[in-house]
């Protein structure tokens, strides 16, 4: 597993290697040859065109329903859209779309129809990609961990607001938009994955409060409850996930 900033990641299950919702197109060439990239929903910095024309458009493009038309002059080989329930097999791995609890919109709220994360199996292996996250109701986790035993889950702990911004915001319409880190911790015992890897802090940020404040919150919270299996990489740091003890 390598994280290379905001919500973009590469799992490499050896025969096979997937690329989530690639952001910057310099990222995107590092993310190397894949054999499928996974969009989790419309908004920009998640299903980015710019960023997708770094990408070889001989790999299978999985997108949220609804949204096969932002992409379709791009030229992909092949073009899937997926909502929760579905299932596709890809050069031995299973990419499997699954609940989360996020606003579906590009450029307006409820724009698009679907939102989604995945998980992905192979070689023995289970990744789970929750795309990003509100504060509403989280109890499709418990569903998806007794539905999958996750080795990894990359789950959203910040957001380009201050933590506080969205935390104010929780139980307002938007629902927060994007979770803290002791709701990242909350989702990652529902899940009873073996590890977690942190995702979408640091990467954008408006400046009205510190980039590196959700990394904080989260290490103060792995210390606090003597938690293990968090895991806070660096951009383009790698997790090795064929060894990381029992599931939660």
């Amino acid at each position: 597993m390598t994280w290379l900033g905001h919500a973009t990641a590469v799992a490499d299950f050896g025969p096979a290697r997937v690329v989530f919702d690639p952001l910057f197109r310099s990222r995107a060439r590092q993310a190397g040859r894949v054999d499928a990239v996974l969009i989790t929903h419309s908004h920009v910095d998640h299903l980015n065109r710019w960023s997708l024309k770094a990408i070889d458009r001989d790999t299978h493009l999985f997108v949220p329903k609804g949204s096969a038309h932002v992409v379709a002059d791009l030229k992909f080989r092949q073009v899937t859209e997926v909502c929760p329930g579905d299932a596709v097999e890809v050069n031995g791995l299973t990419i499997n779309a699954v609940e989360t609890r996020h606003d579906q919109g590009r450029w307006r709220k409820g724009d698009s129809p679907c939102v989604l994360g995945y998980v992905v199996e192979g070689a023995g292996t289970a990744v789970h990609h929750a795309g990003d996250v509100d504060f509403s109701d989280h109890a499709v986790f418990n569903d998806i961990g007794k539905h999958h035993d996750i080795d990894v889950t990359l789950l959203p702990i910040g957001g380009m607001m201050p933590l506080r911004w969205y935390q104010s915001r929780r139980h307002l319409l938007d629902r927060g938009v994007h979770i803290d880190p002791d709701c990242a911790i909350d989702i990652f015992e529902r899940l009873g994955a073996k590890a977690m890897v942190p995702i979408h802090w640091g990467t954008l940020n408006f400046r009205f409060g510190s980039p590196h404040a959700p990394r904080h919150r989260l290490e103060q919270l792995v210390t606090e409850r003597g938690m293990g299996g968090v895991a806070i990489l660096s951009h383009g740091q790698q997790l090795g996930i064929t060894d990381l003890g029992p599931r939660r």
